[in-house]
């Protein structure tokens, strides 16, 4: 085994062959980890933004969706149940296939 004597020198050794290169690599790689670090916390912080505009979306979706469901209901208990306007359905309802046969 190596004493602590041979050691340092082999550690001042490497220090005078390899010192600058060493730092250089040390500090190219704390770069790298603050961008790491830095992308991590944008892409969280971005990922928090997506799921919050999704959840808003979607409230707005359903508010829609419940305000043209009772327009529409609102429409439907206007309908008289006579005789002539279900007639005039039947007709308007043929048509509508006649027209998407045609298309």
């Amino acid at each position: 085994m190596a004493t602590d004597t041979e050691l340092s020198k082999l550690q001042a050794v490497k220090e005078l062959i390899f010192g600058k290169e060493i730092q250089d690599y040390d500090a190219e790689f704390k770069n790298i980890h603050k961008l790491i670090s830095d992308n991590r916390a944008k892409s969280d912080q971005d990922n928090a933004d997506q799921i919050k505009a999704l959840g808003d979306l979607e409230k707005n979706i359903t508010a829609r969706i419940d305000r043209l469901e009772a327009e529409v209901m609102k429409k439907i208990a206007l309908l008289d149940n006579k005789k002539a306007d279900r007639a005039k359905l039947g007709k308007m309802l043929i048509q509508i296939g006649e027209k998407l046969q045609d298309a």
